[in-house]
């Protein structure tokens, strides 16, 4: 502890020698870190950090530009931390996350650990926030001590919780205590980890907060370029997902996967076209989605009409006077 804080006084009188007992400490926590167990809180004796690794992620997160932009740039850096080491700067340490819920930012804090091949330590809030007096202090500084003592991603979720303004007058003092601790934290990180704190309420956070992170990145409504590769992640067809992709908005990606999740196992268990199911639930019309994405005929409409009323392929080919076949082929032209 001596030595960080002897490298944080050199940050401005000398860079050089501050950058290079930074790294003398993370090489050498990085062999300690063995030697610690998981901090837990004194009282439950539950554990303060979930931990994770590997980390495994099936599909990249899908982000606008803007976020891809920054997302790729972080890991750039940290895969060529020594390059930038040798030249007297350091690789990103510490990012800051803001936007409503839903948006990708827990997600992209998995998706850095995977892409460095690093474990994630999140912290668990509940346990964390203790109703004795001075004891959350206590468990946050034992959850960054010990995040500190290996190459890691430490996730701080809800960090609006945590890292509220101090003129808040709701809160008690041990609280606006712990903006203190988060404050010399931030700027003590070491770069062999990475730092990443998440909010849904950036309004909520002290103003100090702001500027000691590294880089901040705005999770916003998505596109509609986004929305269609997501569901085309989601294995939806491309016309399916561009026409969708253009007339949702204000729906977050973790309730359009609920959503088309839904839609696949009411479709199979109902025998009902996935297409439809998943229209309906995004309060669409399936009707509309026809009628702009190919060239049905009226005869083609009546059909998945009646199909929606409940009417087998039988049934309408009876009432339309038109073979099964036909039946068919349009209702799996919806099916997808």
């Amino acid at each position: 502890m001596a030595g960080r804080v002897l490298a944080s006084k050199l940050k401005v009188s000398d860079a050089d020698l501050s950058l290079a007992i930074y790294s003398r400490l993370g090489e050498a926590s990085a062999t300690r870190a063995s030697q610690h167990p998981a901090p837990v809180d004194p009282d439950s004796r539950q554990k303060l950090l979930l931990e994770e690794f590997p980390v495994d992620i099936k599909t990249k997160p899908v982000w606008p530009e803007s976020i891809e932009r920054s997302i790729q740039a972080v890991l750039r850096e940290r895969n060529c931390a020594d390059v930038l080491i040798d030249a007297g700067l350091t690789p990103t340490r510490s990012l800051l996350f803001e936007g409503p819920p839903g948006l990708g930012k827990t997600m992209s804090a998995r998706w850095l650990a995977n892409q460095l091949n690093l474990p994630l330590f999140t912290l668990d809030l509940s346990t964390v926030m203790s109703s004795y007096l001075g004891k959350t202090g206590s468990n946050i500084r034992a959850v960054l001590q010990y995040a500190q003592q290996r190459p890691c991603v430490l996730l701080l979720d809800e960090f609006d919780s945590i890292a509220k303004r101090r003129n808040d007058d709701s809160d008690v003092g041990e609280l606006k205590r712990l903006v203190t601790v988060l404050l010399q934290a931030i700027d003590d990180w070491p770069h062999t980890s990475l730092l990443v704190a998440a909010t849904n309420h950036a309004e909520l956070l002290d103003p100090a907060i702001w500027r000691r992170f590294d880089a901040v990145i705005a999770f916003k409504e998505a596109t509609p370029k986004a929305y269609q590769e997501f569901l085309i992640q989601k294995r939806c067809s491309e016309v399916v997902s561009r026409w969708i992709g253009e007339r949702i908005k204000y729906l977050s990606f973790a309730t359009l996967e609920k959503k088309v999740d839904t839609a696949k196992k009411r479709s199979l268990l109902e025998e009902r076209p996935f297409t439809e199911e998943l229209l309906h639930l995004l309060e669409l019309n399936i009707d509309d989605y026809l009628r702009e994405t190919s060239s049905k005929s009226e005869r083609d409409l009546q059909i998945v009409k009646l199909h929606r009323d409940g009417n087998s392929q039988r049934k309408i080919s009876e009432i339309l006077n038109i073979s099964r076949p036909t039946v068919r082929r349009v209702l799996e032209s919806i099916k997808e």
